[in-house]
C-alpha cells in the first residue's frame, strides 16, 4: 500500500510539473495606429506626449530621442519586439523610425 502511494505520487508529480501554464505578457508602450498617424512633422514633444504618452525609455544623455518599445512574451519566450523611435531638433519632430507598424515604411525622414 505504501509503495503504491509513493508511485502514484511520483507519477502525479511528473505529469503536473510539465503542465505549468505561463500567461502571455505584454510590456511597454501599446500604441494604436490611429494615434501614430496623428504624428506630424514639426510637432512638439508635448504634443506627441499628449497623443502617444511618455516613451518607455528616456535617455538622459540624449533628450532629442524618444523610444516607444513593446514586447510580447508567450510561454516565457519573447515572441515580438516592436519599436518606434522619434528624433527631435529644437523640440520639434524631425525623424521617425522603427518596426511598430511594419505595413508602413520602416523609416520615415521628416523634413
Amino acid at each position: 500500500m505504501k509503495l503504491t502511494t509513493i508511485i502514484i505520487s511520483l507519477l502525479i508529480l511528473m505529469f503536473t510539473t510539465g503542465c505549468i501554464y505561463k500567461i502571455p505578457v505584454q510590456q511597454g508602450n501599446v500604441l494604436i495606429q490611429d494615434d501614430v498617424d496623428q504624428i506630424k512633422p514639426g510637432m512638439s514633444k508635448r504634443q506627441i506626449a499628449i497623443i502617444l504618452g511618455t516613451p518607455a525609455i528616456a535617455d538622459s544623455f540624449n533628450q532629442n530621442r524618444w523610444d516607444y518599445i513593446n514586447t510580447f512574451k508567450l510561454k516565457g519566450k519573447v515572441e515580438e519586439i516592436k519599436r518606434l523611435t522619434l528624433y527631435f531638433e529644437d523640440d520639434k519632430l524631425v525623424k521617425t523610425e522603427g518596426n511598430y507598424f511594419p505595413e508602413k515604411n520602416s523609416e520615415t525622414i521628416i523634413e
